[in-house]
């Protein structure tokens, strides 16, 4: 009997998933899991949970260290990259990250799933978790695609980067204040919100308002960083570390 590829086991791991919803609160279990892995606390199963769905079903394949262990989409495009495993060509068993606004950039990635087939008028077929709130196949066109990360799934090691992937991004991040605008405002209130710092779906996620703020203030004390509002150079690598 032959084994399966780690991408085909991955991948039924992924379709056994189909038709899963959220609770009417938005806890799942892959929050759950991804909370308990990391020794964090219960508010992780309320958080989105598109890129908690790719790393649960890469740990069920034992993949992990291939596909990646994430609950943030722009780092883990971040660590495909900084492994040269980031690419715009369309593969079965690739990791797609989306940007609807269609601006192709890393730090504007809004979603991500995993990739089940390429067709031949040039649309992807996918499975993504969090999408309607639910696990669902999709057909995506690549206009809303901002790239695709390639797990080394043969036994060939994966290279490691010569410095931290969260070194890299934090250099490309910009100073943060009340008033500032923009994707990396969106960056900073999903990094918030997934930290369980207060912060709901009701509000407008690209503006630096009072919310986001006080969420900010919030987790300054929490870390033990200088509360000053602004998210710099202390307090993104604070943000993006996982312990």
């Amino acid at each position: 009997m032959v084994a399966k590829k780690p991408e085909d086991a991955l991948l039924d791991v992924v379709r056994s998933q189909l038709g899963y919803t959220e609770s009417g609160s938005g806890w799942t279990k892959f929050g759950a899991w991804w909370g308990k892995r990391h020794g964090k606390t219960e508010d992780w199963a309320l958080a989105p949970w598109c890129d908690m769905f790719i790393s649960w079903a890469a740990d069920q394949v034992g993949v992990s260290a291939v596909v990646g262990d994430s609950a943030w989409t722009v780092g883990h495009a971040q660590w495909f990259k900084a492994r040269d495993r980031w690419g715009r060509v369309p593969r079965k068993g690739a990791i797609v990250f989306f940007d609807w606004a269609g601006s192709k950039s890393i730090p504007a990635i809004d979603h991500v799933g995993i990739v089940e087939a390429v067709r031949s008028n040039g649309t992807v077929v996918t499975i993504e978790g969090n999408t309607s709130n639910q696990v669902k196949r999709r057909e995506r066109s690549m206009s809303v695609i901002a790239g695709f990360g390639y797990p080394a799934y043969s036994s060939k090691p994966v290279p490691k980067p010569e410095v931290s992937w969260t070194e890299e991004i934090v250099k490309t991040l910009p100073l943060l204040r009340r008033g500032s605008r923009g994707y990396d405002v969106k960056t900073l209130f999903y990094l918030l919100h997934a930290r369980g710092m207060g912060l709901n779906g009701n509000i407008d996620d690209t503006v630096f308002g009072e919310p986001l703020d006080e969420a900010l203030r919030r987790f300054q004390t929490e870390a033990g960083l200088k509360v000053d509002g602004e998210c710099g150079p202390k307090t993104w690598p604070a943000l993006l570390r996982v312990d």
